[in-house]
């Protein structure tokens, strides 16, 4: 008598087929949770560092400005307030005290013309140019996902996401 050992054709073509319906189930569903992802990640590093210019200007009594799309277009720094803030390169000059340059990911973008965000050496936040407090922040993948997050002339920074 003969044992039988492995699968016939019609298992593994069965077999394959629910592997391939599975896939094309899971793939968009991963692709979308990408996207939210990175416009998590992104608002969340805004958020980090205006906190922490907050953290710096206290601890320094000395004001620092969180300056967006510097030195190009969905990138942003912390800078230090010296007698050079007002250069038009100084996005692109690196002084102690400044941090390097964040850029969002790929296809994360924040809204366009923001001011200037501007934490003095007591916590408390201002506006360089136009617009009042609070501050809202739109990070947002495409038109498909966005994320809020708005910062109060106290400092205090709450996320709403869509």
């Amino acid at each position: 008598m003969r044992s039988e050992r492995g699968f016939s054709l019609i298992e593994l073509l069965v077999a394959l087929a629910l592997i391939g319906i599975l896939a094309a189930i899971a793939i968009p569903n991963l692709s979308e949770s990408t996207n939210r992802n990175a416009v998590w990640t992104a608002s969340e590093q805004i958020g980090s560092q205006i906190r922490q210019a907050r953290l710096k200007a206290i601890t320094r009594n000395t004001p620092f400005r969180v300056v967006f799309d510097c030195p190009a277009d969905n990138q942003f720094r912390v800078l230090f307030v010296d007698g050079t803030i007002d250069d038009p390169d100084r996005c692109d000059n690196t002084l102690t005290g400044d941090t390097g340059i964040f850029v969002v990911p790929a296809l994360v973008s924040f809204n366009d013309g923001l001011p200037t965000l501007e934490v003095n050496g007591r916590g408390m936040f201002s506006l360089i140019g136009a617009g009042a407090l609070p501050l809202t922040i739109t990070v947002q993948y495409s038109t498909t996902h966005s994320r809020d997050l708005t910062v109060s002339a106290t400092g205090q920074i709450t996320f709403e996401s869509f």
